[in-house]
């Protein structure tokens, strides 16, 4: 409800889309501890949850990985971009 909350205060104040991030610090996808610099769409369109990193709940709630920042926390701990259009 908080989620949903913002993006209606986001889509009041006339904002078109919602972009966040969300890291990888503790290794809980397969794009942690990869080199993201080679195939980096693919290892995008395969990634995979392997410790109940918050992304998929993020995708319940209609965001997609835009992007990914490698090493944007330290060597192999990327941070995954994700965003949602707000507007209907």
């Amino acid at each position: 409800m908080l989620a949903e909350d913002f993006e209606e205060q986001v889509r009041q104040q006339g904002g078109l889309t919602i972009t966040l991030g969300s890291d990888d610090e503790d290794h809980m996808t397969s794009l942690s501890d990869v080199n993201l610099f080679v195939n980096l769409w693919d290892q995008v369109k395969n990634i995979r949850n392997l410790k109940h990193h918050p992304y998929e709940f993020y995708q319940k709630m209609g965001y997609v990985i835009t992007g990914v920042v490698p090493n944007a926390n330290g060597i192999g701990k990327p941070d995954i971009i994700m965003s949602k259009r707000v507007i209907n």
